[in-house]
C-alpha cells in the first residue's frame, strides 16, 4: 500500500470485454523514467562535463534550482489537460494535396512544463554492449507523470468505467494523448536542464507544439513506472504497477532507487540490428511480461525486512530537496533473491547493471 492508500507492485489481466470497473488503475497512470545521455567527444578516462560540474557544484546547483523555479513560476491555466487534444475534425483540407501530407497533427493550445518528481544530472562507469572497454559517461534522467492530468485521467475513469470495457478504455483517444505527453514533457524539462548546465544533450523541436517554440531532448531509454497494455492478439488487457512492459521496453530498463542510490540500468542482450547501446528487448516469451521499475519504500511505523538502506536526503550534498525534508527514509535495496526474481523475468546476470549515481538532483519529498 502506498501513501494514498492504493495497491502497488502488481500486474493485473482481464479479458479486453470486460467492464472497464474491474481494472484498478492508479491515480498516477502512466508514470515514468526518461533517462538522456550527454554527448562526449573525448577519450579520457573521466568525462569533462562531469568533472566541470564537480569543480563548480554551487554554479551548477543555482542553475539547476533555476530551471526548478522556473518550472514552479509557470501559469497553472497553460497546465496541460485534455483540452489540449488535437481535433481531427478541425484539419482543413488543402485543394490539391493529399490529406495525410497536409495533416499537422499539433495540440489544440499551449501547455506550459511541468515540474516533476525527480529531475538531474546522474553519471555512471558504463561498459556498453558494443564496445569493449568502460566508459565515463554523463545522463540527465527525469521522472515523474502528469498531476492535472493524471487526476482528469482518474476522474474520466471513474464516471465510465461501468459504461466502458476495458480495450475501450485502453484505446481511447485520451489514454494515448496521456502516454505521449508525460513522456513529450519529460523531453521537455531535460531540454531546460541541458540549456542551464550547458550540456551537450540531442534537442529537436516539439513538432506537437502549436507555436514550435519548444525544444525537446531526444531520450535514450524510456521506462514506464505504471502502464496499461492491449494485447490484441490474446483479446486481453494488462496493468501494471510499479513495473513495465518488456514489450515496449527497449535500450534497457531503468529501475528506479532511493534518492541518493539514483537510479539502475539494467542491460538487454546486445543488439545487433537498431543499434541500441544497452541492449534490445529481455529474453521473455510469456504474455505481458514485466519487469519491476522501483524499489519500495518503507512506513515509519512498519518493520522493515530485508537489505534496508536509510537515505537522509537533507545530508546529501548532491541532493535539491525541500526545506523540510529532513527525515530518513528506508527502502528496500535489491539483493541476491530480487536478482534471481529479474532472471526469471528474462534479464541474464551476464549482462551488465549500470549504476546512475547522482551528480545533482531536485526529489519532492513525496517520492523515493
Amino acid at each position: 500500500m502506498n501513501e494514498e492508500l492504493e495497491l502497488s507492485g502488481f500486474h493485473f489481466t482481464c479479458n479486453a470485454s470486460d467492464s472497464a470497473s474491474v481494472m484498478p488503475i492508479p491515480k498516477t497512470l502512466f508514470a515514468c523514467t526518461v533517462m538522456y545521455e550527454v554527448r562526449s567527444a573525448d577519450e579520457s578516462s573521466f568525462n569533462a562535463s562531469v568533472m566541470r560540474l564537480l569543480s563548480d557544484r554551487e554554479g551548477g546547483r543555482a542553475a539547476l534550482e533555476g530551471v526548478v523555479r522556473g518550472l514552479r513560476a509557470k501559469d497553472c491555466r497553460l497546465a496541460p489537460a485534455f483540452e489540449c487534444m488535437a481535433d481531427d475534425d478541425e484539419v482543413e483540407a488543402v485543394e490539391g494535396v493529399m490529406s495525410f501530407l497536409a495533416h499537422d497533427r499539433c495540440d489544440r493550445r499551449v501547455w506550459t512544463e511541468q515540474l516533476p518528481s525527480k529531475v538531474g544530472v546522474y553519471h555512471a562507469f558504463v561498459r556498453k554492449n558494443t564496445k569493449d572497454r568502460i566508459e565515463h559517461k554523463l545522463f540527465v534522467v527525469v521522472s515523474g507523470s502528469l498531476p492535472f492530468v493524471d487526476d482528469e485521467m482518474f476522474r474520466l475513469w471513474q464516471d465510465s468505467c461501468t459504461s466502458t470495457t476495458c480495450a475501450q478504455f485502453v484505446c481511447a483517444e485520451e489514454t494515448e494523448w496521456l502516454r505521449a505527453a508525460t513522456v513529450r514533457n519529460h523531453n521537455r524539462v531535460a531540454a531546460l536542464v541541458a540549456e542551464a548546465l550547458q550540456l551537450p544533450v540531442t534537442c529537436v523541436i516539439d513538432t506537437e507544439d502549436p507555436s514550435k517554440t519548444r525544444r525537446a531532448a531526444h531520450p535514450t531509454t524510456v521506462t514506464f513506472q505504471q502502464d496499461i497494455y492491449m494485447d490484441s492478439c490474446r483479446n486481453a488487457v494488462h496493468v501494471v504497477n510499479g513495473g513495465c512492459f518488456l514489450e515496449k521496453s527497449q535500450n534497457g530498463v531503468l529501475f528506479e532507487m532511493h534518492a541518493g542510490e539514483g537510479f539502475w540500468l539494467f542491460q538487454g542482450p546486445t543488439d545487433n540490428a537498431s543499434g541500441n547501446p544497452y541492449g534490445t528487448v529481455f529474453n521473455s516469451s510469456a504474455p505481458g511480461s514485466c519487469f519491476p521499475s522501483t524499489t519500495v519504500r518503507y512506513h515509519d511505523k512498519f518493520a522493515a525486512r530485508g537489505s534496508v538502506v536509510s537515505c537522509a536526503r537533507a545530508a546529501d550534498r548532491s541532493l535539491l530537496c525541500e526545506e523540510d525534508d529532513d527525515a530518513e527514509h528506508l527502502s528496500l535495496f535489491p539483493e541476491e533473491q530480487f536478482l534471481r526474481k529479474c532472471e526469471m523475468l528474462g534479464f541474464n546476470r551476464n549482462s551488465p547493471v549500470i549504476s546512475l549515481m547522482p551528480l545533482l538532483a531536485v526529489v519532492r519529498k513525496a517520492v523515493l
